[in-house]
């Protein structure tokens, strides 16, 4: 990814507190916190009306994530987590994410979610109805845009 996309440019956000348990040795907030954090944002958008919904027998999972780390993130504070959708393929949606704290950029990510059947386990089409849901979320990602 390149240089960060300004503060309030995904238009979905969640605040997430930060433990006293996610710190490691070395005084600042693990990195595998960072996945949890995404996570959450990522399942709370799932939830709230207006956000993706899964059709019965089906499941989005995690095909891909990168997470750029840009600053250490030191407990206590509440983690403000943004999220916008940067494509809609066939059977795959990618997801860009930030994590701030205190105003400042701390991560950015991207990840490749595929809709799956339950049953067969297999990549299924994304409907017409789940990219009018998504369309309301989608960046205007172009060439020279930082998300990208």
């Amino acid at each position: 990814m390149a240089s960060a996309a300004p503060i309030g440019h995904l238009p979905f956000a969640t605040q997430e507190p930060l433990r006293f348990r996610d710190m490691d040795p070395l005084g600042h907030i693990n990195n595998s916190v960072y996945a949890t954090l995404l996570e959450q944002n990522r399942i709370a958008f799932q939830d709230q009306p207006g956000g993706f919904r899964e059709a019965e027998g089906q499941s989005a999972v995690l095909a891909t994530q990168t997470i750029d780390f840009l600053r250490e993130m030191h407990w206590p504070g509440t983690a403000d987590v943004r999220l916008g959708i940067g494509r809609i393929g066939r059977s795959s949606i990618q997801i860009h994410q930030q994590i701030l704290l205190q105003d400042k950029l701390i991560a950015q990510a991207r990840c490749t979610q595929v809709l799956i059947d339950n049953t067969t386990r297999k990549a299924v089409a994304v409907s017409d109805e789940q990219r009018v849901m998504l369309a309301l979320w989608m960046l205007d990602l172009t060439a020279d845009d930082p998300v990208a």
